[in-house]
């Protein structure tokens, strides 16, 4: 089975449709959603006449779609470029403080928990929208990130890249009491981790790249960000067992210092042998656990590098 071959286990489901309130300055349509029972929201453009790409994202913990697409500035950015976001949301009888469960297996294998969930919504927003299938990302902050690794690798004939935003490598735990000692400490060594998500690919029967884009505080204390070093570092080495193996290095093929004025980072970018871009890792110095170029709401560096064009940017390199 290759990525094109999208999954054949969505539910039947149907899907209600409310008015949400707008958190932001984009003037297309947002709105509340329901698939089969579950919450999330979508900004559709104003000027969306299908064939769009579809960007998913995954708020954090104690956060909500609202205050999450306030923060990343998502909408906006949908709105200039033309694609469709949805903001799948988690429930408080899932988490009380309404986390993504990331480090469950149960929630992150194939066909199963919440991950299931999330793949479901983006495939039947992408089929109420008569969206492009072959352009479905996904990006997460947190917990919404500590998901998408695992999204990448249990659905990769649905998501085409992803973006960890102060998140964890794959399968960084697989119990609360690990996933707190993950973010704490960092998770296992990420070559083996590499090895771990190639071989479910292939269990899986969908074994292809994971074009990941990676951005992190080097002042979060909340996920240290030897997670990020991590992240990044699986997926290159994730990315070179599907191309055939070889020697691995973190050393990127290009480095960039620059400031925004308000934070210094680092930018690294990985390409593969067909000279694209299909890791890059932003490390941004004195940020904390916040979303690096935030507009407002919660968990928001309005002066750092702006996380959500750089993701944008990144996905339109990549298609399945």
């Amino acid at each position: 089975m290759r990525r094109r071959q999208l999954l054949k286990t969505v539910g039947a489901g149907v899907t209600v449709a409310g008015v949400a309130t707008l958190p932001a300055s984009a003037a297309g349509s947002y709105t509340d959603e329901y698939y089969d029972g579950l919450h999330y929201t979508k900004y559709v453009p104003s000027d969306a006449s299908g064939g769009e790409p579809l960007v998913v994202m995954l708020h954090g913990c104690s956060q909500e779609p609202d205050d999450f697409a306030a923060a990343t500035g998502m909408n906006d950015v949908a709105e200039r470029e033309g694609f469709v976001v949805v903001y799948p949301d988690q429930s408080s009888f899932s988490n009380a403080f309404d986390c993504w469960n990331w480090y469950y297996d149960a929630n992150t294998e194939r066909g199963s928990g919440e991950g299931a969930s999330i793949a479901n919504i983006a495939l039947n927003a992408a089929s109420v929208e008569s969206l492009d299938t072959d352009r479905i990302y996904v990006a997460g902050f947190s917990a919404g990130a500590g998901m998408v690794p695992n999204l990448m690798v249990s659905y990769a004939d649905v998501f085409a890249a992803g973006g960890i935003h102060s998140g964890l490598e794959y399968d960084a735990a697989d119990t609360a009491t690990t996933g707190t000692y993950a973010m704490t400490w960092g998770g296992p060594d990420p070559y083996y981790k590499a090895e771990d998500a190639y071989e479910a690919m292939q269990e899986y029967g969908v074994t292809d790249r994971v074009p990941t884009i990676v951005f992190h505080g080097e002042s979060d204390f909340t996920v240290n960000d030897t997670n990020g070093d991590q992240a990044r570092t699986q997926a290159v080495e994730t990315n070179d067992l599907v191309a055939g193996g070889g020697v691995v290095t973190t050393n990127p093929d290009d480095r960039i210092y620059d400031s925004t004025g308000g934070y210094d980072y680092r930018r690294d970018r990985y390409t593969d042998t067909q000279g694209r871009v299909n890791v890059e890792y932003w490390l941004v110095d004195d940020m904390g656990h916040e979303w690096s170029g935030g507009d407002a709401g919660s968990f928001a560096a309005p002066n750092a590098p702006e996380a959500s064009d750089a993701m944008w940017e990144f996905f339109t390199r990549w298609s399945n």
